[in-house]
């Protein structure tokens, strides 16, 4: 467990005390008793402790919990979500450092890899739409004279062809490629080919 302490304001001695592993585990999944297969994923085992002067005040287990947040009734001062600490912005860029490196450090080079691997499985997944996008934008519904219709564009048409076919009512109403869509599309693909 690792520590990080200061003194608060009125004289206190506050620390946190933080723990934190993620590592890769592997679940059974059942279906009626029967095992249909199994998943592996990242599981994380932490805890977080707040002390003052020597005495346990609070916990939090919970990483999601260990972000800090602006205190409305406090301007200028955040607090660690998951416990009862209000602290200055000085101090809790240092807290928030902190608790980013005990988690970071908590992480086994399998649950790295893992993200690795789906940050760049949803990347190939996000060019793959981009493409898919481009090449539905030949054959989309345009304006008459031959141009692709702006999101507005767009807009109103689906309305008028709902109000045509559908009498304004729940029903069919086909799809259009945007200008803008186009544009997002080929940025994205720009993006990535840097």
């Amino acid at each position: 467990m690792k520590s990080i302490s200061w003194t608060g304001s009125k004289g206190n001695k506050i620390e946190l005390r933080a723990s934190c592993e993620t590592k890769m585990e592997t679940y059974e999944n059942r279906l009626d008793g029967t095992l249909v297969g199994t998943t592996t994923k990242p599981h994380t085992t932490a805890n977080l402790e707040l002390w003052i002067d020597g005495k346990k005040i609070d916990s939090c287990w919970n990483i999601a919990f260990w972000e800090l947040i602006d205190i409305k009734e406090m301007p200028g001062y955040k607090k660690v979500w998951g416990l009862p600490i209000a602290m200055d912005a000085a101090q809790s860029e240092k807290v928030e450092q902190f608790l980013q490196g005990i988690i970071e450090d908590g992480k086994t080079e399998e649950v790295k890899a893992d993200k690795e691997a789906k940050k760049s499985a949803e990347k190939k997944a996000e060019i793959e739409e981009a493409k898919e996008i481009i090449a539905k934008a030949e054959k989309t519904i345009r304006n008459a004279d031959g141009s692709l219709m702006t999101r507005a564009q767009a807009k109103q048409w689906k309305k008028h062809y709902n109000d045509v076919h559908n009498e304004g009512g729940d029903g069919y109403v086909p799809s259009i490629i945007s200008v803008e869509d186009v544009e997002y599309a080929k940025s994205i693909i720009a993006k990535e080919e840097k």
